[in-house]
């Protein structure tokens, strides 16, 4: 069982490179914990409980496209890729080796480096993970580098980051509102209210909806204004 401390995302269209890719990951000796989706999570008519899931399950998410400049049915990787970098998560692209050599001079889905799907190993997969981490380059790309952090840009752990509705959502999990009853007061189904809260429990690393109160009280994420809950 790996000790490593990196929880990675793998995005890949078919079974045969997700499969290959969750293999090779769970070799890796850097890697905490692998999350296996595919593209058409991300395309449908609202994707966002997907890309709120992906976010809060990886610290680096790797994609495997066929082409690099995120053009027809890879489209989706460039909007996937600019969400997730913008909530501090890293992007590594695994494309096919032509593709590399045109990405490192032109436009590519935007990244934090890019991997020859002929070339990959374990070993190279790993060292490009903790090169992805550190915020250096794990191949040559024709892209400014990737800005660092100030020291005060991200105060609060990124599991504290709440959209309104999850804010909302928290707000009525302390006041012991069950998920039907959460669902009717936003005005959405139960089981976009289950959801939810699921994703509430996990920023919270909560196991249940009682701790998770107790945290939101003892942190004073609730009862302070909405401010206090979004991390302004």
């Amino acid at each position: 069982m790996n000790q490593g401390s990196v929880r990675v995302a793998v995005v890949a269209r078919g079974e045969v490179a997700r499969s290959g890719l969750a293999a090779m990951l769970r070799e890796a000796a850097r890697v905490k914990q692998t999350t296996v989706f595919r593209p058409e999570e991300f395309t449908t008519a609202s994707p966002e409980d997907a890309v709120q899931l992906l976010i809060l399950s990886c610290d680096v998410v790797v994609m495997w496209c066929v082409n690099g400049s995120g053009t027809g049915e890879e489209a989706w990787a460039v909007r996937l890729a600019e969400v997730v970098r913008r909530n501090g998560v890293r992007v590594l692209l695994v494309l096919p080796g032509a593709e590399v050599r045109r990405a490192a001079s032109g436009a590519v889905v935007p990244c934090d480096g890019i991997l020859d799907q002929e070339a990959l190993t374990v070993h190279g997969l790993d060292e490009a993970l903790r090169k992805a981490v550190e915020g250096t380059q794990p191949a040559p790309v024709a892209q400014p580098p990737r800005q660092r952090r100030t020291a005060g840009e991200r105060s609060r752990p990124p599991g504290r980051q709440f959209t309104e509705r999850e804010r909302r959502v928290l707000e009525l999990l302390v006041e012991g509102l069950s998920n039907r009853q959460i669902g009717q007061a936003l005005g959405v189904s139960e089981h976009v209210a289950k959801r939810t809260v699921a994703i509430v429990l996990s920023k919270l690393d909560s196991p249940n909806r009682t701790q998770a109160a107790a945290v939101a009280l003892r942190e004073g994420l609730v009862g302070s204004g909405p401010d206090a809950a979004l991390g302004a």
